[in-house]
C-alpha cells in the first residue's frame, strides 16, 4: 500500500488527476452496483423466503387438520360405551370368545376411523390379544399387527405408559426392530416405516347419571395409530416448483419422521439450524448441506409438535441476478471511458495555467525577477498568477532595499567597534588595582575587586535563562560580600544551599531582588544585630527557597505596593511575574511579614536539570 502510494506520489500532476477522477467516478459506481446487486439479492430472497414460508405453513395446516381429527376421534374412542363394556371384564380365554371380542372391536373403530384415508391401521393392543386386525380401513397391501407379547417389552409402550392417558406421537419407526418382529424384517421398507399415534385407553362413561371406569380386572389397551410416512408428501401438503429443493418433517430431537429420501428414515439429524427452529417455532435460515448453500423454511406443528422443513437450492432462488450482474458492469465500462475522456480535457483545462506559472517560476529562480505571466480569465487562476506577478515585483523592491539596508548595516558595525569597550580592558583594569590593594595589605578591598571581577564577568558572558544554580548562587555569594562591606557591622548574611544540587536550572538572578529588599528596606533603621538567612531545600520535586530577615517588616499597604506589578524598580513583582511566566501559575513567591517581625519570602520553582 505505501509503495503504491509512493508511486502515486511520483506521477505527473495531469496523470494524478487523470487517476483520482477516474477513481472518484468508478468507485462511487462500484458500490452502487454493489449495493443495487445486494439489495436486489435480498428482495428476492425476502419474497422467495415468503412463498417457500407459506407453502410450508399450508402443509402444516393440511396435516394439522387431518392429524387434530384423528385426535379428536381418539377422545370420542375413550366415552364410546360398547367399547367400554367389551374391556370392562376379566381378559378371555377362550379363543372363539377372543375372536369376537376382536370383530366387535374392529367395527367400532372401524366407525370413528373408516373415513379417515391417511390412517393405514388402528389396533387395540394387551398382553393377550392384538384386537383390529380384521379391520378393513387398512389401504397397506399387508396388515401387519404387533404381536401381544413383544408389547411391554418396546420403547413405544413405554413411552405411551410414561403419557399417563394421553395422545402422544411416535417419530418414523421400524415396525420391525420396534417390536422385534424378525419376521418383518424383509418387509418392503415403505410399509415397515411407520410413524404413529399412541395413548393407553382409560375409558370412562357415564351410566345412569355414575362415572364409571375400567376397574383393576381389567388391563388398559393401548390404541395404536399408524400412519406411513409419505402423509407428510401427498398432494395435498404441498409442491415448490424449484428443482433441488424437497421437505421433509423432523422432530425437535433431531428425529427424522419423513424425507424423500427413504434412507435418511428412523435416523437422526443434526443441523446447525434445528435449535433455533425449535426456539422460534417458524422461520427461515442459511445452511450449509451436502456442501451447498440452501434456505430452510420451517415451521412447526401445533399438533406434533414436530417441525416441517422445506430445503431450497440458495443459487435457484437468485438465478435471475446474474442479468443484474453483467448489466451493471456494462454501465461500469461506458461509465469509466467517458470519466476518461471528461477527466483528460478537465486536467488539460487545469494543467496548462500550471505549466505556465512553472515556467515563470524557473526564470525568477534563475535570477529574472522581470518575469510576468499574462493574467488569465479563470478566477481561481488569475488571482494565482497576479499574485506571482505581485511577488515578483516586492522581490525586486526587496533586493534593492536589502542591499541598502547591508550597506548600513556595515557603517554601524564600523561606528560601533571603534567606540566599543573591550571587557578585557576592564577585566585588565580591576586585575591591575587588585595587585595594587595587596601590596598595600588591604585584603578586604582585593577580595571586594574579585568579587566584583566576578559579578561582571557572569553578568557579561552568561546570556543563558535559567541558569545553573551552582553559578547563580557564586554570583549571590559575591553580591552579599560586597553588600556587608557596604553595611560594614548592620547585617550578617547566612547561605545554606548544601540541600540544593548546583546543576539544578533556576532563573538568572531571581533572588537578588528579594536580598537587596531586605538589606535596603527591612535593614534601613539599624546600626547592627540584622540577620539574612538565605536556605534552599526540596519537597518532591520543588525548590524551595527562603528568604528571611529580623527587619523591621511591612504592613499591609507596604506589602500591596511592592507587589504591585507596575510599580517602578525591579523587586518583588518582578520576580513572582518572571517565575510564573516560566513555569505557570502553580510556582511563584509568597510573602510572610509584619511591623518589627521581620520578612519572609518563599519561593517555589520545579526542579528541572
Amino acid at each position: 500500500m505505501r509503495r503504491a502510494l509512493r508511486r502515486f506520489a511520483r506521477l505527473k500532476f495531469r496523470t494524478k488527476l487523470i487517476v483520482s477522477y477516474v477513481f472518484l467516478i468508478t468507485f462511487p459506481m462500484i458500490l452502487i452496483s454493489y449495493a443495487y446487486y445486494k439489495t436486489s439479492s435480498d428482495i428476492i430472497l425476502k419474497h422467495a423466503s415468503d412463498s417457500m414460508q407459506e407453502v410450508v405453513q399450508k402443509n402444516n395446516q393440511y396435516t394439522d387438520i387431518v392429524l387434530n381429527r384423528v385426535k379428536d376421534q381418539s377422545l370420542s374412542l375413550l366415552a364410546d360405551p360398547d367399547l367400554f363394556q367389551l374391556f370392562d371384564r376379566p381378559p378371555p380365554t377362550d379363543l372363539l370368545e377372543l375372536l369376537q371380542m376382536d370383530r366387535k372391536v374392529s367395527e367400532i373403530l372401524g366407525t370413528y376411523y373408516a373415513s379417515e384415508p391417511s390412517v393405514e391401521s388402528v389396533q387395540l393392543v394387551t398382553s393377550y390379544y392384538s384386537f383390529g386386525g380384521t379391520a378393513i380401513l387398512t389401504s397397506r397391501p399387508t396388515f401387519v399387527s404387533v404381536k401381544p407379547d413383544k408389547l411391554h417389552a418396546s420403547k413405544l409402550y413405554r413411552d405411551t405408559l410414561r403419557a399417563d392417558g394421553k395422545l402422544i406421537w411416535i417419530p418414523t419407526y421400524d415396525f420391525a426392530k420396534q417390536f422385534d418382529q424378525e419376521e418383518l424384517r424383509d418387509l418392503d421398507p415403505r410399509y415397515r416405516y411407520v410413524f404413529s399415534a399412541s395413548q393407553l385407553l382409560k375409558s370412562s362413561i357415564v351410566q345412569d347419571g355414575v362415572v364409571k371406569s375400567w376397574g383393576e380386572r381389567t388391563e388398559n389397551p393401548l390404541l395404536l395409530i399408524g400412519f406411513n410416512e409419505s402423509f407428510f408428501r401427498s398432494p395435498q401438503a404441498g409442491k415448490t416448483a424449484l428443482d433441488g429443493s424437497y421437505m421433509f418433517v423432523v422432530s425437535p430431537q433431531g428425529e427424522i419422521v419423513a424425507h424423500p429420501d427413504i434412507v435418511k428414515l428412523t435416523s437422526t439429524e443434526a443441523a446447525d439450524w434445528l435449535d433455533e427452529a425449535a426456539a422460534f417455532k417458524t422461520g427461515t435460515a442459511i445452511s450449509q448441506i451436502n456442501g451447498k448453500k440452501m434456505l430452510v423454511c420451517y415451521d412447526t406443528s401445533e399438533i406434533t409438535g414436530w417441525i416441517s422443513v422445506l430445503v431450497v437450492p440458495y443459487d435457484r432462488l437468485l438465478s435471475d441476478l446474474p442479468l443484474v450482474h453483467t448489466y451493471s458492469l456494462y454501465i461500469a465500462a461506458v461509465l469509466i471511458t467517458v470519466s476518461i475522456a471528461v477527466a483528460y480535457m478537465i486536467s488539460g483545462w487545469l494543467t496548462i495555467p500550471i505549466r505556465k506559472l512553472l515556467v515563470a517560476i524557473q526564470l525568477t529562480g534563475s535570477g529574472v525577477f522581470s518575469t510576468k505571466i499574462p493574467e488569465q480569465s479563470d478566477l481561481e487562476f488569475g488571482i494565482l498568477i497576479n499574485k506571482f506577478n505581485l511577488m515578483n515585483e516586492k522581490i525586486s523592491d526587496l533586493i534593492n532595499e536589502n542591499y541598502e539596508t547591508r550597506l548600513r548595516e556595515k557603517e554601524a558595525e564600523i561606528m560601533a567597534l571603534n567606540l566599543q569597550l573591550n571587557p578585557h580592558f576592564l577585566y585588565n583594569t580591576l586585575n591591575v588595582i587588585n595587585w595594587m590593594a595587596l601590596e598595600r595589605n588591604e585584603e578586604a578591598i582585593s577580595k571586594m575587586l574579585v568579587c566584583l571581577s566576578t559579578m561582571l564577568q557572569y553578568t557579561v558572558k552568561n546570556k543563558q535563562e535559567p541558569v545553573a544554580f551552582g553559578d547563580d548562587s557564586a554570583w549571590l555569594k559575591s553580591y552579599l560580600h560586597i553588600m556587608e562591606q557596604r553595611y560594614s557591622g548592620v547585617f550578617e548574611a547566612r547561605c545554606e544551599f548544601e540541600l540544593i544540587p548546583p546543576d539544578c536550572k533556576v532563573p538568572k538572578m531571581f533572588l537578588q531582588p528579594i536580598v537587596e529588599n531586605a538589606i535596603i528596606h527591612g535593614f534601613a533603621l539599624r546600626t547592627s544585630g540584622g540577620l539574612l538567612r538565605i536556605a534552599g531545600h526540596e519537597e518532591e520535586g520543588t525548590l524551595v527557597f527562603t528568604v528571611e530577615d529580623n527587619g523591621r517588616g511591612m504592613d499591609e499597604e507596604t506589602l500591596a505596593a511592592a507587589l504591585n506589578p507596575e510599580a517602578p524598580g525591579v523587586g518583588l513583582a518582578n520576580v513572582m511575574n518572571r517565575i510564573k511566566l516560566l513555569y505557570g501559575e502553580t510556582y511563584g513567591a509568597t510573602i510572610r511579614s509584619a511591623p518589627d517581625q521581620g520578612t519572609r519570602v518563599t519561593v517555589r520553582l520545579p526542579k528541572r536539570t
